[in-house]
This record gives structure tokens, sequence and C-alpha cells, in this order.
């Protein structure tokens, strides 16, 4: 074989093109580092966000809930808090059950009790709020505006369980029940 380099030389305009690969490997790479940080970031924000929902929760949503059942119950009525994760969206979801007649017998159902249902939403840095005003088949279920931490304190939470109660005993009136064929 003869000499290869003399033809494989590309010639100085050609080479200048290619130099234009540096180029854009440089901006592929600036744009993945780029990229790579801000993941780091978000995932910081998200592992801080849910360390300040936990310390919340614990501190001020959980005992609120239960102080709301003990009353409830010292009042004749019932409740329970329930605590669970459903899925990735919504790794932390706390319930408070309430029962205006007794303590809860039957399982909850958001057809059935009044609910306070809060969904923690670390994507949107917020917590997603559900309430619920069903008794006696009467009421009605729906979400309702989030919260941000800073606004989650033992009198927010109260007031949104009072709003709930107070719908729910309007339905509690005179219930008609089914009437049986014959």
């Amino acid at each position: 074989m003869g000499d290869l380099s003399s033809s494989t030389n590309p010639p100085d305009d050609h080479v200048t093109l290619i130099e234009e690969i540096d180029q854009i490997m440089e901006h592929w790479s600036d744009e993945q580092q780029e990229f790579a940080e801000k993941e780091e970031k978000l995932q910081a924000e998200r592992s801080h966000f849910l360390a300040d929902y936990e310390t919340l929760a614990d501190s001020v949503i959980k005992p609120t809930m239960h102080a709301i059942v003990g009353r409830l119950e010292q009042d004749g009525g019932g409740g329970s808090v329930w605590e669970g994760t459903v899925g990735d969206k919504h790794p932390g979801r706390l319930i408070l059950w309430m029962s205006l007649r007794g303590k809860l017998t039957e399982t909850p159902r958001q057809d059935r009790n009044p609910y306070l249902q809060l969904d923690l939403n670390p994507g949107g840095r917020r917590v997603d709020v559900w309430e619920g005003d069903m008794w006696e088949g009467r009421g009605t279920s729906r979400d309702s505006t989030p919260w941000q931490l800073s606004e989650i304190t033992a009198d927010a939470v109260t007031q949104r369980v009072l709003g709930i109660l107070e719908r729910a005993t309007e339905h509690g009136g005179e219930f008609d029940p089914p009437v049986p064929f014959g």
C-alpha cells in the first residue's frame, strides 16, 4: 500500500467545518452539565420540602387532628386519623375521618363520612386539600384550595374542620329512609 497521509488530509476549509463538531459537542456537554445542576437543585429543594413537611405534620397537623378526634368523642361523635402514601405522586397522605354520632364502627368512606384529606404534593411544593361533608347520605366531596407549608397552622386545620362539620350537620337533619317495597 502506498502513503495514505497525502490522500487522507482534508482541505483546509473541510478542517474548519470538522472543527464545528468541537463546538457542537462542547455546547451539548454544557447543556448536560446545566441539566444535571438543575436536577440536583430540584432534588435538594424536594428533600428540604419533604423534611419541612414531616416536621410540620408531626408537630402541628397530626396533633391537631388527634385533638379534634378527642373533642368529637367528648361531644358524642368520633373520628380517626389515617396516614399513608399513594404512589409517587402523593408520598404523604393524612385523612381526618369524622363521625357526628358515636365512634366510627365501619371503615370510613368519602361517600359516608365527613373528612379532611391532605395530600403532600412535592412536585408542586404544596399540600393538596380535599374536604367532604357527607353525612346520612347527603353532602359533597370536593377539592379545596391547596396549602403552602407556611399557611398550615393548628388554627388553619381547625378552621377547615369547623367548616366541614358545619356543612355536615346541615345534612344530618331528618333523614328519610328508603320506603320498603310492599
